[in-house]
């Protein structure tokens, strides 16, 4: 009607009409919803372990599976501790001496400039570091996310770290996470004694469709004792994993588009072709 404002929902605005808090398939790595039903608990525990015992662990796996969302939990249980101090790199320099300089500004909060290839410097500056925390009783842990896109020269530069240590004890632990090109690179003859150093190997994979749905029912409804507001039918279900493969940020994407599709509809229950109808929207397919 002429001169009547239409209403407009932001996005938790709609979310909340429907009766969740927020979205329940939000793509933040948000560790609320880490679903135990997938091996994430299991990696993390994995880790865990290896970071406290100054080893050399990676975790791969392909975009959208929930690599950082392990990152994020790690950190989030390693800061409540004063056992252990992280530095945790997002996108690692491709200069060894740059990754050097940002693990020490990130544990001791010291800018030290990177002006010259020779890493000797930083070496004998970051074990300094290490010592000063041995000696308080703490492990180190550097986390290198993105990793496969470091090149052979800073992973072997990587490797020489782990030869810090005292007497008694390894004065570091270090966590390379990465897509699977990772695996390829280290394969290579000249980073043969990096791979003889890695003391843990975790990969993650794609959910099964049991997993799929298990998971969606966690999003809707993060206590197992709670109803969720909207649900999913079981052939929507089904071509939740058919077109996402069993990837979380996509069965996050299509489930999120899915609701908003339903509740268009003032409908309490998504259907297969909401499901449809919004995978072809994400992928471009209006068709």
């Amino acid at each position: 009607m002429a001169g009547v404002a239409q209403r407009i929902f932001k996005p938790d605005q709609l979310f909340q009409a429907m009766g969740f808090a927020e979205d329940p398939f939000k793509i933040t790595p948000d560790i609320d919803y880490l679903y135990a039903g997938s091996r994430h608990p299991e990696i993390i525990s994995q880790l865990q372990f290896a970071a406290y015992g100054g080893s050399l662990s990676i975790l791969t796996g392909e975009v959208g599976l929930g690599k950082t969302l392990i990152c994020r939990k790690l950190l989030h249980d390693f800061a409540a501790r004063d056992d252990i101090r992280t530095a945790y790199l997002l996108n690692p320099p491709q200069n060894f001496s740059s990754l050097l300089a940002a693990v020490i500004q990130d544990l001791t909060g010291a800018r030290v400039r990177a002006r010259t290839p020779h890493y000797t410097r930083f070496v004998d500056l970051l074990y300094q570091v290490l010592c000063a925390e041995a000696e308080q009783g703490r492990q180190v842990l550097i986390m290198v996310d993105e990793a496969h896109r470091l090149d052979a020269e800073v992973l072997e530069g990587i490797r020489l770290l782990t030869n810090l240590e005292t007497g008694k004890q390894k004065l570091v632990s270090i966590m390379l996470v990465g897509q699977p090109e990772l695996e390829e690179t280290l394969k290579k003859r000249e980073l043969r004694q990096f791979n003889q150093r890695i003391g843990v190997r975790c990969r993650l994979h794609n959910l099964t469709r049991e997993q799929t749905a298990e998971y969606v029912q966690h999003r809707l409804a993060p206590n197992p004792s709670d109803t969720p507001p909207v649900l999913f039918n079981a052939w929507a279900l089904w071509w939740l994993y058919y077109y996402s493969g069993g990837i979380p940020r996509r069965i996050n994407l299509i489930s999120s588009r899915a609701l908003i599709a339903a509740f268009a509809e003032f409908s309490s229950r998504v259907n297969a072709g909401h499901i449809r109808r919004s995978a072809r929207e994400i992928d471009g397919d209006g068709s």
